[in-house]
């Protein structure tokens, strides 16, 4: 979400001369132990660095040279910094421009940036706070509340797997499913934002992937420049939106079935695949081995600075344990209270792989039993009770090779990416 400069001390200074002042162009920041969050957030650009580099931006801000800013390190300190890398990462960023450079802001820097339709930059804060004020946030409980009262009265309202297999005219159903779909995965993703917003924070949406998997996704750096008790309505925005989304959609589908608002078959076929699409979303927010909206929420409850590596590094010692290994990851410099929010987060770590398991187990593979036999009876030229055209057949290439293939590209590309960053920038950590 953020890049983080390391600080290693470094003497010469040839772009920045110690008598000359270095310009810090506007920025916002936070500290957090012993490390700071910066960010400008009309430009959308944030930088995780350690807390004595925030001492020597601010020193730098206030006026100082680069000389007295040293000064003042080694007096706080009490070592010589390295400044010209950490000031070099800051002008790549955009947060400074060397006293050398030939222009004083980079293009990008002196512009306003475009506003976008889609990101919701027509949307004020004051709009959004409206928008997503107490009544509202009211009226959407007693939604979710209603719909848990008609479940638990009737179970079968929620439908399950077999709510995704059509036994006819599967390319309508396919195509009208999946178009309704991506419109809650935009509104899932437009939720984050306008909740962001709320919070006076910029976010912007963008489509990205999860390995070779197509997917959207918001970028909201700027949360991180808040309070931790700000951040969590805009991280959990979209689940809730999901949420409240399924609720109205399975109570319409009880006025469907009490007759109070007949619908035709073909509505409640879809209408029960959309709500089971819901119930997938949901299903993947609780993989906490991957990045979800739910993981940032618990990452921010439980304030590790990397609760990811430094879980999956705990686990992995537990297993060399139980080979008897002698190869352990060292976290002995870990603080005593990180460590039990890693053994915390452990358990969930677990429980989101069993959960996954569970899913391809009851969900993916019997969805993928009942059209692949409908696929091999097709070519095969046998009985086809259902139906099997060759629209179906094109829908099912088209859409796998659109999120499939996409998603491949992007995973290859960011690899890419990432490779010639570390190459340019081996003495930095990169943090996505």
């Amino acid at each position: 979400m953020s890049h983080s400069a390391t600080e290693t001390p470094v003497s010469a200074m040839t772009r920045y001369p110690p008598d000359t002042p270095v310009e810090v162009r506007p920025y916002l920041s936070r500290r957090d132990g012993d490390t700071a969050v910066i960010g400008d957030d009309q430009r959308q650009v944030y930088l995780s660095v350690p807390i004595e580099g925030l001492d020597i931006l601010e020193w730098l801000a206030a006026g100082h040279t680069v000389e007295e800013a040293a000064r003042r390190y080694e007096e706080k300190y009490h070592e010589t910094p390295d400044i010209e890398p950490f000031l070099d990462a800051l002008a790549e960023e955009g947060f400074v421009v060397p006293p050398t450079a030939t222009v004083t802001a980079p293009e990008a820097a002196s512009k306003r940036p475009r506003r976008r339709v889609w990101n919701l930059d027509w949307v004020s804060q004051e709009t959004a706070q409206r928008l997503l004020s107490a009544p509202v946030m009211v009226v959407c409980a007693l939604i979710v509340l209603t719909a848990a009262a008609l479940v638990v009265s009737d179970p079968s309202l929620m439908p399950g797997e077999s709510s995704l297999r059509f036994h006819d005219h599967f390319w309508a159903y396919l195509w009208t499913v999946m178009i309704l779909a991506l419109v809650g995965v935009v509104l899932h993703e437009l939720a984050h934002v306008l909740a962001a917003r709320r919070v006076g924070v910029r976010a912007r949406m963008e489509i990205g992937n999860q390995l070779y998997i197509m997917v959207a996704q918001t970028d909201m750096s700027g949360v991180w420049l808040l309070p931790r008790r700000k951040r969590y309505f805009a991280l959990l925005a979209g689940v809730l939106f999901d949420i409240v989304s399924s609720s109205l959609l399975i109570i319409v589908l009880w006025l469907d079935r009490s007759e109070i608002v007949p619908l035709p078959e073909p509505v409640r076929i879809v209408l029960a695949a959309l709500i089971f699409t819901y119930v997938i979303r949901l299903i993947v927010q609780c993989y906490m081995f991957v990045r979800t909206d739910l993981y940032y929420a618990v990452a921010t409850a439980l304030n590790c600075k990397s609760l990811m590596a430094d879980t999956e590094a705990y686990l992995l010692n537990l297993v060399r344990r139980v080979r008897r290994s002698r190869r352990l990851i060292d976290q002995s410099g870990i603080k005593r209270r990180e460590m039990w929010s890693i053994r915390l987060f452990a358990v969930l770590w677990v429980v989101g792989r069993f959960a996954a398991i569970a899913s391809l187990a009851f969900i993916t593979v019997p969805l993928l039993i009942f059209y692949g036999g409908q696929v091999v009876a097709f070519f095969a030229g046998g009985s086809n009770e259902s139906g099997f055209t060759w629209p179906d057949m094109l829908s099912l290439a088209v859409l796998f090779i659109l999120f499939n293939g996409g998603g491949i590209v992007m995973w290859v590309r960011s690899l890419l990416r990432t490779r010639r960053r570390r190459r340019l920038h081996p003495d930095r950590v990169l943090v996505s």
